[in-house]
């Protein structure tokens, strides 16, 4: 009888632990922890620099005549996105310390004639819609476009030397596009391409009217932007 009893009990407990498996097996898994998407929505504050070329158009009485002009800039842009699914809006400001232009010098009776023109400064106000699979953005921008010239004339004819100098402020437009990409939570690198119509000035309008210049650019920047969340 106590083997019975003792057998009875030995079944009912390897019953219950069963169960017990059971109910453990049945439970469900608690969620991976899910990693936030990024998001380029907010301000952004960043540098850029890069290199330009293109050609500046002389015209006066009839005449025109253009030529390369070419050089180097360093800056900074700041910024705002908006973000809804894969749909990025944004705008963007930037604005540059420039060195690209042109210098000619040519023989004259006894000395020499040198003509220098250089865009010392430009800046951009852009508009900005992008796809974003992720942190990659892909965009195509444009806005105003703006730049600050200057031009000078300098004659040598030892011992004597007289110059010259004209500086305007050229308003345009400007297109283009570019990548990004988020490379750190807060951290993006960017390449992005632009060409700029800067519009037409007259320069020396006091000397016998003047001359009309229209400096027309395309530029390459890479910049870093940080992202303020």
């Amino acid at each position: 009888m106590k083997r019975a009893t003792i057998l009875a009990a030995l079944l009912a407990g390897v019953s219950m632990s069963s169960a017990t498996a059971a109910d453990l097996g049945a439970r469900p898994m608690a969620p991976a922890y899910a990693v936030p998407a990024w998001s380029w929505t907010g301000f952004y504050l960043g540098i850029n620099g890069g290199y330009g070329w293109g050609t500046g158009s002389t015209s006066v009485g009839g005449l025109s005549d253009s030529f390369d002009i070419n050089g180097g800039f360093v800056g900074g842009q700041l910024g705002y996105n908006w973000q809804t699914g894969n749909v990025v809006f944004g705008v963007e400001v930037d604005s540059a310390w420039a060195d690209f232009g042109r210098t000619d010098t040519i023989a004259v009776p006894g000395g020499t004639l040198t003509g220098e023109t250089n865009i010392n400064y430009f800046g951009t106000a852009r508009g900005r819609l992008g796809y974003a699979p992720g942190n990659t953005l892909f965009y195509a921008t444009g806005g105003a476009a703006w730049a600050n010239n200057d031009i000078s004339f300098t004659a040598v004819v030892p011992p004597f030397a007289l110059g010259i100098s004209n500086s305007n402020t050229h308003v345009g437009w400007t297109v283009g596009a570019g990548i990004e990409w988020a490379f750190l939570p807060s951290w993006s690198a960017k390449v992005e391409y632009l060409y700029a119509d800067f519009g037409k000035e007259t320069y020396f309008s006091g000397v016998g009217g003047g001359f009309d210049f229209h400096p027309k650019v395309s530029t390459i920047k890479v910049g870093v932007n940080y992202l303020f969340r």
